[in-house]
């Protein structure tokens, strides 16, 4: 009973001086008054920059999350395009300073720099795209499995880019790549801006090619086991996915059209083909002629003063030739019998025709060197005009045959609708695909029979994807460019305008429609203007546009 009492007056007695101390801490609190003082904080300064500290890691980790996400990527500005349409004309358009111009050069200090700034923003223009580093990223990709023949974003590819640059600038391959991709980006943007601004829209066959892209690379991911999404982002970067890159070329599809279509209307009448080759008829003119070379060796132990015993013996051997060749066939007979003598002991050998290596056809002026296409193309020449041409490696017997301008077709312009034959598809093949040619050609020839109706039944049917759109149209195709089988009926000299006929080739089966060919030294013409007004349009666009770095441009190229 003690014990209980004694335990209790010890917790009574305890209580009791808590209570006491809780009394004098709260009194210390107060002031003489009896009012309750401000809190002092120990160590104001330290508090403050853990505050800060900890704002800033959680920024950080804030941001790297982002980053490794791809969120950053995909909704950050790496580049700004700028376009400034007064800027927009020929380098023949711009004329020199005048005196006046050169008097404003000398103004103040503060009057140049304002002047500077004013010609700045006149260049920047207005702004009308940018790319998101998503984009630009991609471009790289792009870009480097041409040229890395692999993945950027690779641990290979990231030391590969990391490596110096090409150019000795003292940067990175990084860097060089960064460069390309302004290039493209900042005429991939002026040409989409237009594309906008001028209405255009995906049609269904370009919807169902960018499907067909998105198709491969799924292809792709599947066979590495992983997600599309993730392959994508392994290929091109942090968030890259299907949406982001779908975007990305369905831009780049339209920025395309709209090109196709600009370079597409520059055309040139037969007047100013004609006065283009007169101009110069030598750089679309062609000849024909026949040559033996006679090397010599030149012993490098000689001076140049001395003369060369191999180089003398084989300008002997020219000269001798020379003056026994009277036209073509002593020419092709000398040089073949000598041939004969170079890769055989049989002397007596009579097979002369598998030997002749002499004859040259179809030679262009640029093909040659400068002595010999001076020589057979001079105004002066006729057939069987002879001389001797002295090269590095010795001496060559020339006889001249033709000259004149090319005919043959180079290029032409047809329609077509392709019933592809594909092993793997049971509706597809040879037979079925054949009968359904026959089939459309039978429709075709029982309606009106224009261009205009074979270009819809082409819309309607065609499996080529990339001229369906168009109406199965293709033009200025140059020899050489398409199927044998195809080109062959296109080029045949007795083809007429609205010739429509079945052709089999390794696609499948064409019905194709005639429209026009073009004389190959007039296929030379229109290419080479083409190829001048296409230069002076890219020209143009690019003294007009000017593209800017953004913040966003630090994750370029990186993971």
């Amino acid at each position: 009973m003690n014990e209980k009492k004694e335990k209790v007056e010890s917790e009574n007695w305890k209580a009791e001086d808590a209570r006491e101390e809780r009394k004098e801490r709260l009194a210390q609190s107060k002031d003489e008054e009896g009012n309750k003082k401000p809190i002092k904080t120990k160590n104001k300064t330290g508090r403050i920059i853990s505050i800060v500290l900890a704002i800033v890691i959680v920024i950080g980790f804030v941001i790297w999350f982002l980053s490794s996400n791809g969120f950053l990527q995909t909704h950050t500005k790496a580049l700004t395009v700028y376009y400034d349409e007064a800027a927009f004309v020929n380098p023949s358009d711009e004329t020199e300073e005048t005196e006046e111009a050169e008097e404003t050069k000398e103004t103040s200090e503060d009057e140049s720099a304002e002047t500077e700034t004013e010609t700045e923003e006149k260049i920047k223009g207005n702004s009308i795209g940018s790319v998101t580093v998503s984009e630009a990223n991609i471009y790289l990709g792009l870009i480097s499995q041409q040229y890395l023949g692999g993945g950027a974003f690779s641990e290979a590819g990231q030391d590969t880019l990391s490596g110096d640059s090409l150019y000795g600038s003292g940067g990175t391959l990084r860097d060089d790549f960064l460069t390309s991709v302004e290039v493209q980006a900042k005429t991939g943007e002026y040409f989409y801006w237009q594309a906008i601004e001028n209405g255009y829209e995906l049609d269904d066959a370009e919807k169902e090619e960018l499907d067909g892209i998105i198709d491969q690379y799924s292809s792709m991911a599947s066979q590495s086991q992983v997600t599309l999404n993730h392959y994508l982002s392994i290929m091109f970067g942090p968030g890259v996915t299907e949406n982001v890159f779908r975007d990305f070329f369905t831009k780049n599809t339209l920025a395309n059209k709209y090109y196709k279509d600009v370079v597409g209307s520059f055309t040139y009448d037969q007047a100013i083909i004609d006065e283009t080759y007169e101009a110069n008829p030598d750089n679309y003119n062609e000849v024909d002629y026949r040559s033996y070379l006679f090397t010599g060796i030149k012993n490098s132990s000689d001076s140049e003063e001395s003369e060369d015993p191999d180089l003398e013996q084989a300008k002997k051997d020219a000269e001798d030739f020379l003056a026994e060749v009277t036209d073509e066939a002593s020419f092709k007979k000398l040089a073949t019998t000598l041939t004969i003598k170079d890769e055989t002991t049989d002397e007596d050998s009579t097979d002369t025709e598998e030997t002749d290596t002499t004859l040259s056809e179809g030679s262009k002026k640029a093909s040659l060197s400068t002595d010999l296409g001076e020589w057979l193309f001079s105004d002066e020449r006729s057939a069987n005009d002879t001389t001797i041409i002295e090269e590095t490696s010795g001496y060559r017997v020339v006889l001249f045959l033709d000259k004149y301008k090319p005919t043959d077709t180079g290029s032409y312009d047809s329609r077509h609708i392709l019933f592809k034959i594909e092993e793997d598809d049971e509706e597809k093949t040879d037979e079925k695909m054949k009968a359904k040619a026959e089939e459309i050609l039978a429709e075709y020839n029982a309606g009106p029979k224009t261009e205009e109706s074979f270009a819809e039944l082409a819309k309607e049917y065609s499996d080529d994807t990339g001229s369906a759109s168009d109406g199965g149209l293709y033009e200025d195709i140059a020899v050489g460019s398409f199927v044998p089988e195809y080109e062959e009926y296109a080029i045949d000299p007795a083809r007429k305008e609205g010739d429509v006929e079945i052709v089999k080739s390794s696609y499948g089966y064409h019905i194709v429609y005639f429209i026009s060919s073009t004389e190959e030294w007039q296929a030379s013409i229109q290419k080479e203007l083409l190829y001048k007004d296409e230069q002076d349009y890219l020209t143009k666009v690019n003294n007009a546009t000017s593209i800017v770095r953004e913040k966003g441009i630090k994750y370029f190229g990186k993971p």
